[in-house]
């Protein structure tokens, strides 16, 4: 049995709504299942996000160094640091940026949703070619409630697109995407596709080789877990998203979901670097 037909067999036997989409863009070989099914995309949406303010950055229309001042209105639960800050200190809008992909910072989001603006968010998207993507409302669980479709909702193909693009150097520009990437390296959740990987994240830090490297943003909610990452070897670049259902509910570090993830990311890396 090929290491595909397992990956494809993970896919069709789990018990719960799964997309999935893989690609080597060296090779151009490709392992997909249900990419264009219409899916949650829980924090995963933060990456259009940060597409779409870079993009306004190019244009010259928004100065990614300007000070922004953290208000109480804007601090808002769940992940992220931001919200355990006194209001009234002063970032860039760079560093919220950075801490809505980095740490998933729900107040940094919020913060990057009101400079960007939602319809702008959506309306780049869909200039980009993302024809199922779009983000409802800003980081509220009020108005988000127990369904995470409430926030936004996409497909694994849609988010093909912005990791091919990003990977490639070709999305917006190459120094944007670049940028983009950079943020992306930096994430500190590594628990789902990745989370087999033969990655160390701090193997530059401490001076070794930094042979395999991922960069990516993830997806938390009760039940469900998104992943889009791009993972560079010497010999390959590797993009894969994720968007998955489950019974386990729990935010622990063998979560059901996370697990069946780590197994997919591995079958899958596996089989494109073959």
């Amino acid at each position: 049995m090929s290491i595909e037909s397992a990956a494809l067999q993970l896919l069709a036997a789990y018990p719960h709504d799964v997309s999935f989409f893989a690609k080597n863009l060296k090779t151009g070989k490709t392992i997909a299942f249900e990419a264009d099914k219409l899916m949650p995309t829980a924090s995963c949406i933060k990456l259009p996000m940060l597409v779409a303010l870079y993009d306004k950055a190019e244009r010259g229309e928004i100065d990614l160094t300007a000070p922004v001042v953290l208000e109480v209105k804007e601090q808002v639960g769940g992940s992220g640091v931001l919200k355990h800050l006194t209001a009234g200190a002063t970032l860039s809008l760079r560093d919220y940026a950075a801490l809505m992909i980095i740490l998933s910072d729900n107040t940094g989001t919020n913060v990057v949703a009101d400079a960007v603006g939602i319809d702008f968010i959506n309306a780049k998207m869909a200039e980009l070619g993302l024809s199922q993507t779009t983000f409802k409302t800003r980081i509220d669980f009020d108005a988000i409630g127990s369904d995470v479709r409430n926030l936004s909702e996409s497909s694994v193909a849609d988010f093909a697109i912005l990791l091919e693009g990003i990977a490639k150097g070709t999305l917006i520009s190459e120094s944007a995407s670049a940028a983009i990437k950079d943020i992306m390296s930096r994430q500190h959740y590594l628990d789902l596709l990745p989370r087999l990987l033969p990655y160390n994240p701090y193997a530059g830090d401490l001076g070794g080789t930094v042979d395999l490297a991922v960069s990516g943003k993830t997806g938390f909610f009760p039940g469900f877990r998104a992943d889009t990452i791009i993972v560079d070897t010497a010999d390959a670049q590797i993009i894969m998203a994720a968007f998955v259902y489950g019974d386990d509910l729990s935010f622990l570090p063998e979560n059901a979901i996370a697990k069946f993830m780590g197994d997919l990311g591995l079958a899958a890396f596996t089989e494109l670097t073959a």
